[in-house]
């Protein structure tokens, strides 16, 4: 697993999404997602990304790593508006992760962002978190984060990227690699779309020399192959997707001519 910079921390270029993937109650089901974590310590994965608004994602996240956090740097997100709504949601964050300290706390979809951003800001200079963040899933929101990114009040953007969806590519990447910004990517393969959805077969045989052996470690590995990615987070509620998303970080960059390949056969089977 390759490792890479989040602010000053490394994360495994691979982490682990969780919306609604963790959003389970059962005692089997959470039996299921305990493997998961369990197979994250194996493959070393350490970066396990939650939210306030993912239902019971972060209850079981603290179930399921108890006793073992310190294998992983959690992150989590406030999506509310107020600044006592968004003060207990942050709070309910640590109880539910079982935790006094999360590594990264992110602003859910900019909402209500100029009201929590300075609660956290009092929270990282207390210690109890060590990085902040920014969420997007709208390119509207991207010039409010570009001035964000150069006050230097955040540390990582989390937004969409794939190989269709790249309006991040002008936009913000330049701007955070400029500035040492992490970024972490949601939806690398578009909530399992360009995987599950094709409508017929990729070519798999120019990449076969690399190890790719699927088509969703052939989209991951485009997405790691931009080197200003810190990490691509997919959600997965099946224990052997762990290891079959792992090996993308292991994989190494494609070569451009291997890029365009991905995106190609992407754009011919959807």
């Amino acid at each position: 697993m390759e490792y890479r910079k989040l602010g000053k921390t490394e994360v495994s270029a691979i982490g682990l999404g969780t919306l609604r993937a963790f959003d389970v109650s059962s005692d089997e089901d959470i039996a299921v997602r305990s493997q998961i974590v369990d197979n994250c310590i194996v493959e070393r994965v350490n970066l396990i990304d939650c939210a306030s608004a993912y239902g019971a994602a972060e209850r079981v996240v603290g179930v399921t790593t108890k006793g073992r956090r310190d294998s992983f740097h959690l992150a989590s997100k406030v999506r509310c508006e107020g600044k006592e709504a968004g003060e207990a949601q942050i709070a309910q964050s640590f109880e539910l992760f079982q935790t006094d300290y999360i590594e990264l706390y992110q602003i859910h979809n900019m909402i209500d962002w100029e009201t929590h951003l300075p609660t956290l800001e009092t929270l990282k200079d207390e210690g109890r978190i060590g990085m902040i963040g920014v969420t997007a899933m709208v390119h509207e929101a991207y010039p409010v984060i570009v001035d964000l990114m150069k006050s230097g009040r955040i540390d990582t953007v989390q937004i969409p990227y794939n190989v269709i969806e790249r309006g991040c590519e002008a936009e913000i990447l330049p701007v955070a690699e400029e500035l040492g910004v992490g970024i972490l990517v949601m939806e690398p393969l578009k909530k399992g779309r360009y995987v599950k959805e094709l409508k017929s077969e990729p070519d798999l045989a120019p990449l076969a020399d690399l190890g790719v052996e699927t088509w969703g470690q052939a989209l991951l590995a485009w997405v790691l192959s931009d080197s200003r990615v810190s990490s691509a987070i997919p959600a997965t509620s099946r224990p052997e997707r762990i290891h079959e998303n792992a090996k993308a970080g292991s994989i190494g960059p494609l070569t451009p001519e291997l890029r365009d390949h991905v995106r190609r056969e992407t754009e011919r089977c959807l």
